[in-house]
């Protein structure tokens, strides 16, 4: 396998990355700094807790593979926030009104845009760390009343994935709202079989994706010019002409199981709507369909377009098409700072949570992490298990197996912080540069503490003796 390429964060990136954090690493029951509009469309907060928890995972897996720690955390409380009765209470009366059924379980029936999601961040959290605590039956609660609850875990959420799907013989897609369809949705449903087969030795995909592939080529859900139908009532009748940013997501998001429509479709849109020359940018169509779906934005709600655009670009091996996307949002939104958090003004919550993931995306990174691209090193080699956050950011972690690099920034001011590493060899000694002491000796559990004296960017190293 060859070693995936992780690079390290740059102050800019471990501020925006900074927002997200703090969004998630606040107590559970709390949304501070989330948007609360409405909770059935585009600007519900699940739809924010996904992309916090994408995000995150793509700046561990492009960044820090060798750090669980804080950003391990925070992945759990954004997938444990989808739990939180606010985030899918919404569906008893959505399922009454849309199919007449009195259904207080979000994921049972229909209701792909909560679960298909869901299952994503489940599975791309797994994929990054050695837990596998939503694997365990009930991790996932969804309490209705006092008398009322709904158990779930990895496993049951994937296998009520896959009976949607196969709900109806003639179309492996199922609906978000009741009886509308759209591919995006379903790209996460089968990427959460994907990834929950290849983590747990499952089958429950099977032919789905070469359904729906098929479905995409012979009935309609593609136009003659190579873009996407966003949605459809039912599976033929269209609602929806392509929308520029729709087309970006499924590039994106296809590239792990259809590279080659996720291409044509890249191309397509790439050659039709995007001026670029390596330094001057343009977005052409009309602007009016460019509206930020998380808050509403209909004056300058491009933001979502444009990051959207972002991840695809670099997923697709653009970099500099990428760059210039993130930057542009700078250009056209003041960017606020708390406490050394940034985010755009203007754009949504879920278009800055967007931002972080296509900040941290690379070419290829989705269908890698999508498709398990993890070298066996990452998995058994130390690991930065322990780190006070603010005060220590962590913009690089990687082991070779045996080794561990890092580089670290203060977050908080100059201070002596203290790490653990874990996954050490039990009882050796291990030699240390950019810390306080010269060696550290691993106890029986393969851990050791050590400290470092952080005042500005320190490489630090922690190399078998």
């Amino acid at each position: 396998m060859t070693v995936p390429p992780v690079t390290e964060s740059t102050p800019e990136d471990l501020a925006f990355q900074r927002f997200v954090l703090d969004l998630a690493l606040q107590p559970l029951d709390r949304f501070d700094g989330f948007d609360r509009i409405e909770q059935i469309a585009a600007s519900a907060l699940r739809y924010q807790l996904n992309f916090i928890g994408y995000g995150l995972a793509m700046a561990q897996y492009t960044r820090t593979p060798a750090f669980t720690g804080y950003l391990a955390e925070a992945q759990r409380n954004a997938i444990r926030k989808m739990c939180d009765k606010r985030v899918w209470g919404y569906w008893a009366l959505e399922s009454l009104v849309g199919y007449g059924r009195y259904e207080t379980d979000p994921i049972r029936h229909a209701n792909v845009m909560y679960s298909g999601y869901f299952g994503v961040m489940l599975g791309l959290y797994e994929t990054m760390n050695d837990d596998g605590v939503f694997d365990r039956p009930g991790s996932l609660r969804l309490r209705w009343n006092d008398s009322r609850a709904h158990d779930y875990d990895f496993a049951r959420l994937a296998g009520a994935v896959r009976r949607n799907m196969l709900a109806d013989p003639a179309c492996a897609q199922y609906p978000c709202e009741p009886h509308l369809i759209y591919p995006i949705c379903n790209v996460f449903a089968f990427t959460t079989l994907l990834l929950h087969d290849r983590l747990h030795g499952t089958a429950l995909t099977g032919d789905l994706v070469d359904r729906i592939r098929d479905s995409y080529l012979t009935d309609g859900w593609r136009t003659r010019g190579g873009r996407f139908i966003p949605g459809r009532l039912g599976p033929s009748l269209t609602i929806s002409r392509p929308v520029l940013g729709y087309d970006a997501g499924m590039v994106a998001w296809l590239n792990a199981t259809m590279p080659d429509l996720a291409r044509d479709t890249w191309t397509t849109i790439r050659d039709r709507f995007v001026d670029f020359d390596g330094d001057t940018l343009r977005l052409r169509g009309n602007a009016r369909a460019r509206i930020d779906l998380g808050n509403y934005n209909v004056v300058s709600g491009d933001g979502m377009t444009r990051t959207f655009l972002a991840t695809a670009a670099a997923e697709m091996g653009e970099p500099e098409l990428a760059g210039a996307l993130i930057r542009s949002l700078g250009e056209r939104h003041l960017t606020l700072e708390n406490d050394g958090a940034r985010r755009f003004h203007g754009p949504s919550t879920v278009t800055n949570a967007h931002h972080v993931l296509a900040r941290f995306t690379r070419a290829d990174a989705l269908r890698d992490l999508i498709t398990g691209v993890v070298p066996e090193a990452w998995r058994t080699g130390p690991v930065l298990a322990d780190a006070a956050y603010p005060d220590v950011l962590v913009a690089r972690a990687v082991t070779d197996g045996s080794a561990l690099e890092l580089v670290l920034r203060p977050g908080a001011g100059a201070q002596r912080v203290r790490l653990a590493v874990h996954r050490l060899a039990p009882g050796r000694e291990y030699q240390l540069s950019g810390a306080v002491e010269a060696t550290l000796t691993a106890d029986a559990e393969g851990r050791a503490v050590f400290e470092v004296d952080l005042d500005g960017r320190r490489a630090v190293a922690v190399v078998p003796g």
